[in-house]
Protein backbone atom coordinates (compact mmCIF):
# COMPACT_ATOMS: atom_id res chain seq x y z
CA UNK A 1 0.00 0.00 0.00
CA UNK A 2 2.84 2.24 0.87
CA UNK A 3 4.66 2.08 -2.56
CA UNK A 4 0.84 2.32 -4.40
CA UNK A 5 0.58 5.47 -2.28
CA UNK A 6 4.02 6.98 -3.57
CA UNK A 7 3.62 5.85 -7.24
CA UNK A 8 0.29 7.84 -7.13
CA UNK A 9 1.53 10.97 -4.63
CA UNK A 10 5.24 11.16 -5.86
CA UNK A 11 6.72 13.84 -3.74
CA UNK A 12 2.83 15.61 -2.58
CA UNK A 13 2.87 13.60 0.99
CA UNK A 14 5.33 11.64 3.02
CA UNK A 15 5.21 8.06 3.99
CA UNK A 16 6.64 6.12 6.79
CA UNK A 17 6.47 2.61 7.67
CA UNK A 18 7.32 1.88 11.53
CA UNK A 19 6.57 -0.51 14.37
CA UNK A 20 3.73 1.12 15.78
CA UNK A 21 3.85 -0.68 18.93
CA UNK A 22 7.45 0.35 19.58
CA UNK A 23 7.20 3.81 17.53
CA UNK A 24 10.51 5.41 17.18
CA UNK A 25 10.54 8.91 16.68
CA UNK A 26 8.10 9.46 13.79
CA UNK A 27 9.06 12.71 12.52
CA UNK A 28 10.34 16.08 13.92
CA UNK A 29 8.09 17.28 16.72
CA UNK A 30 5.06 19.94 15.19
CA UNK A 31 5.50 18.89 11.78
CA UNK A 32 3.01 16.35 10.53
CA UNK A 33 -0.70 17.62 8.72
CA UNK A 34 -2.58 14.23 9.38
CA UNK A 35 -1.87 11.20 10.49
CA UNK A 36 -4.43 8.15 8.58
CA UNK A 37 -4.31 5.24 10.15
CA UNK A 38 -7.16 2.94 8.34
CA UNK A 39 -8.25 -0.38 10.45
CA UNK A 40 -4.38 -0.63 12.01
CA UNK A 41 -4.87 0.26 15.39
CA UNK A 42 -6.49 -2.65 16.58
CA UNK A 43 -3.78 -4.66 16.15
CA UNK A 44 -1.70 -2.74 18.73
CA UNK A 45 -2.00 -4.21 22.10
CA UNK A 46 -0.69 -0.43 24.07
CA UNK A 47 -2.10 2.47 21.98
CA UNK A 48 -0.02 4.63 24.93
CA UNK A 49 3.11 5.07 23.22
CA UNK A 50 1.78 5.69 19.30
CA UNK A 51 -0.46 8.11 21.04
CA UNK A 52 1.66 9.93 23.19
CA UNK A 53 4.08 10.16 19.62
CA UNK A 54 1.66 11.01 17.39
CA UNK A 55 0.27 13.73 18.98
CA UNK A 56 3.96 14.90 19.38
CA UNK A 57 4.12 14.96 15.81
CA UNK A 58 1.03 16.49 14.48
CA UNK A 59 0.79 20.40 14.13
CA UNK A 60 -1.06 22.02 16.48
CA UNK A 61 -4.14 22.11 13.88
CA UNK A 62 -3.60 18.71 12.62
CA UNK A 63 -5.98 15.83 12.60
CA UNK A 64 -5.46 11.80 12.86
CA UNK A 65 -8.05 10.21 11.28
CA UNK A 66 -8.26 6.58 12.19
CA UNK A 67 -11.06 3.31 11.14
CA UNK A 68 -10.90 0.26 13.47
CA UNK A 69 -13.52 -2.61 14.23
CA UNK A 70 -16.30 -1.51 16.30
CA UNK A 71 -15.78 -2.49 20.01
CA UNK A 72 -19.30 -4.55 19.48
CA UNK A 73 -18.10 -6.28 16.73
CA UNK A 74 -15.35 -7.31 19.27
CA UNK A 75 -17.48 -8.23 22.19
CA UNK A 76 -19.25 -10.46 20.00
CA UNK A 77 -15.67 -12.17 19.01
CA UNK A 78 -14.44 -12.03 22.93
CA UNK A 79 -15.68 -14.52 25.65
CA UNK A 80 -17.70 -11.73 27.51
CA UNK A 81 -16.68 -12.24 30.40
CA UNK A 82 -15.40 -8.55 30.97
CA UNK A 83 -16.20 -5.77 28.51
CA UNK A 84 -14.16 -3.08 30.14
CA UNK A 85 -10.64 -5.12 29.55
CA UNK A 86 -8.59 -4.57 26.14
CA UNK A 87 -7.97 -8.78 25.09
CA UNK A 88 -6.99 -10.65 21.75
CA UNK A 89 -10.06 -11.80 19.74
CA UNK A 90 -9.82 -13.99 16.87
CA UNK A 91 -12.07 -14.09 13.78
CA UNK A 92 -11.97 -16.72 11.17
CA UNK A 93 -11.84 -15.36 7.44
CA UNK A 94 -12.38 -16.95 3.82
CA UNK A 95 -8.95 -14.88 1.74
CA UNK A 96 -10.35 -15.96 -1.75
CA UNK A 97 -10.57 -19.59 -0.83
CA UNK A 98 -7.48 -19.75 1.41
CA UNK A 99 -9.15 -19.97 5.69
CA UNK A 100 -6.98 -16.91 7.42
CA UNK A 101 -7.61 -16.69 10.99
CA UNK A 102 -7.10 -12.89 12.13
CA UNK A 103 -6.56 -11.47 15.67
CA UNK A 104 -6.90 -8.26 16.84
CA UNK A 105 -7.51 -6.44 20.29
CA UNK A 106 -10.76 -5.77 21.31
CA UNK A 107 -11.47 -2.70 23.68
CA UNK A 108 -14.20 -1.01 24.84
CA UNK A 109 -15.38 2.50 23.90
CA UNK A 110 -13.28 4.27 27.12
CA UNK A 111 -10.71 2.35 26.61
CA UNK A 112 -10.60 4.11 22.66
CA UNK A 113 -11.38 7.60 24.04
CA UNK A 114 -9.51 7.92 27.12
CA UNK A 115 -6.29 6.89 25.89
CA UNK A 116 -6.96 9.88 22.81
CA UNK A 117 -7.66 11.88 25.90
CA UNK A 118 -4.62 10.72 27.86
CA UNK A 119 -2.20 11.86 24.83
CA UNK A 120 -3.84 15.08 24.61
CA UNK A 121 -6.43 14.66 21.83
CA UNK A 122 -10.34 16.10 21.37
CA UNK A 123 -12.01 13.60 20.15
CA UNK A 124 -13.88 15.62 17.19
CA UNK A 125 -15.74 13.30 14.59
CA UNK A 126 -17.01 9.79 15.17
CA UNK A 127 -18.97 7.63 12.55
CA UNK A 128 -20.09 4.44 12.35
CA UNK A 129 -20.46 4.02 8.55
CA UNK A 130 -23.28 2.66 6.84
CA UNK A 131 -21.83 2.28 2.89
CA UNK A 132 -24.35 3.33 -0.59
CA UNK A 133 -25.55 0.04 -2.48
CA UNK A 134 -23.40 -0.37 -5.63
CA UNK A 135 -23.63 -3.45 -8.05
CA UNK A 136 -20.37 -4.22 -7.23
CA UNK A 137 -21.20 -5.62 -3.53
CA UNK A 138 -22.97 -8.82 -2.96
CA UNK A 139 -26.57 -7.85 -1.44
CA UNK A 140 -25.90 -10.31 1.85
CA UNK A 141 -23.19 -8.49 2.78
CA UNK A 142 -24.52 -5.07 1.68
CA UNK A 143 -27.55 -5.55 4.45
CA UNK A 144 -24.63 -6.82 6.54
CA UNK A 145 -22.35 -4.07 6.68
CA UNK A 146 -25.71 -1.57 6.85
CA UNK A 147 -27.52 -3.30 9.45
CA UNK A 148 -25.02 -4.49 11.97
CA UNK A 149 -21.80 -2.42 13.74
CA UNK A 150 -18.92 -2.74 11.96
CA UNK A 151 -16.41 -0.41 12.36
CA UNK A 152 -15.93 3.35 13.81
CA UNK A 153 -14.24 6.67 12.08
CA UNK A 154 -12.94 8.54 14.40
CA UNK A 155 -11.06 12.38 13.78
CA UNK A 156 -8.89 13.88 16.64
CA UNK A 157 -7.29 16.68 17.41
CA UNK A 158 -4.24 17.93 19.24
CA UNK A 159 -5.71 20.20 22.05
Amino acid sequence: MIQFARQRLGNKARFEVVDLDQPPEIAPKSSVDVVVASLVLHYIKDWRPLMRELHRCLVPDGALVFSLHHPITGWLLSDRVDYHRTELVSEDWDWGGVPVTAQSYRRPLSSIFGELRRAGFAIDTVEEPRIQPSPDIDAELFNTLNTQPFFLFVRARPE
